[in-house]
């Protein structure tokens, strides 16, 4: 079994093949995955654009924090514990 946290619903290559308007209006309207099966495996996800920026702007923060040394990890986290995060867009 495979975790589908973040996904909304769950579809075929030939469902995608045959609807792809429809699922693409369903991620749009609910900011959650699709699940893409091929032969009952996943092998992909449908996105909205907004998810997307949001998971590659998360994933992006969490590389630069793992790239700062911890010493420097650590000070940050003490001083800015009342810091608001920022968002770049």
């Amino acid at each position: 079994m495979y975790n589908t946290s973040g996904v909304d619903a769950i579809a075929t290559i030939t469902e995608l093949r045959s609807k792809t308007s429809e699922l693409i209006e369903h991620v749009q309207q609910h900011q959650q995955g699709v699940l893409i099966q091929k032969n009952n495996e996943p092998h992909a996800v449908l996105l909205d654009w907004k998810t997307y920026q949001r998971v590659m702007g998360k994933k992006q923060a969490d590389a630069k924090e793992q790239d700062r040394p911890p010493r420097q990890r650590a000070r940050q986290s003490t001083s800015g514990a009342e810091q608001e995060p920022t968002s770049s867009g």
